[in-house]
């Protein structure tokens, strides 16, 4: 028998939350950007940050670490597809496109890990996931569109590069899923993945002449990220472990409309009346992605 779908008025309150806290994140990468901080800096104090709060947190339950070969090989491919390449190519086109077009981007993650699982033989390929991806990719092809989410076609550049985010994290996911060493606590793995990939986000800006100490006007800001994408972490392996991925990876609909609020509310952000046809294309493909097909069926879809 399907385990039940847990009430909405239950869930709804924790998705929301978490939601809002991703969605915050490209406001955070902007304000800061606007200060002078490198794009690099950013998610190095961010990663070592959240990485240390979570450190202190398993040390205080008990979780131990593991610094092995098998799971720093985990932290070190996750860490650099999840968070040191895909905050290069994030934070960096953050700072020339729209915070609410970044967040319709959220969702594509999901629908790219599904389309790579059916690639590589992980999962099957069923007709409504393909739909369901490429309605996706056709809604942000539309929020690329004149009188969408960008304010012009002069920074499409930027908002191709941005694309690259969730196929980074995409990349990650399915390189956590064939890495990831059984029986280690999520927190644990999380902790190992922020320190590793913060060192990599060091490294790559040395490399690209970011790594210096930013202004100190932006570390009150640096602190509230930080505290974000720690709370964020912890709740999202809340709501595995209590709802489910399926359940939980319905996020990215909050997450889109959280980000096109917050850019609204302070930076003053006016998309086109074509978002709405670009977010409900991405939505809709979001749903047949990652929706179970019994809730399709229950609906006579």
């Amino acid at each position: 028998m399907s385990p039940p779908v847990p009430s909405a008025l239950r869930v709804l309150p924790p998705l929301v939350l978490l939601g809002t806290l991703w969605g915050v994140t490209p406001i955070f990468v902007k304000h800061l950007g606007s200060l002078g901080w490198p794009p690099l800096m950013i998610a190095v104090f961010g990663a070592t940050g959240s990485a240390t709060i979570l450190f202190t947190l398993c040390r205080l339950r008990g979780i131990a670490v593991p610094v092995d070969a098998r799971h720093f090989r985990y932290y070190a491919v996750n860490g650099f597809f999840g968070m040191a390449l895909a905050n290069l190519v994030g934070f960096t086109s953050l700072q020339h496109i729209p915070a609410g077009f970044f967040a319709m981007l959220v969702p594509l993650s999901p629908m790219l890990t599904v389309l790579g699982a059916a690639v590589i033989g992980a999962e099957r390929a069923t007709s409504r996931r393909v739909l369901g991806t490429a309605l996706g990719l056709a809604g942000v092809l539309v929020a690329m569109s004149p009188g969408a989410a960008l304010p012009d076609r002069s920074v499409l550049g930027w908002a191709m590069l941005a694309a690259l985010t969730p196929v980074c994290y995409a990349l990650s996911n399915l390189f956590a899923a064939r890495l990831a060493p059984p029986g280690t606590p999520t927190p644990a793995l999380a902790t190992g993945t922020l320190a590793t990939g913060a060192l990599q986000a060091a490294i790559i800006a040395m490399v690209f002449g970011q790594f210096s100490m930013p202004p100190a006007e932006g570390l009150p800001v640096s602190a509230l990220q930080i505290a974000a994408m720690a709370s964020a972490f912890l709740l999202w392996f809340r709501s595995i472990v209590t709802y489910g991925s399926v359940v939980t990876s319905q996020t990215g609909y909050i997450i889109t409309l959280t980000g096109m609020a917050w850019g609204w509310v302070l930076f003053g952000e006016r998309p086109g009346v074509m978002t709405i046809p670009a977010a409900l294309l991405i939505f809709a493909g979001l749903a047949l992605v990652t929706l179970p097909g019994r809730w399709f069926s229950r609906s006579g879809a």
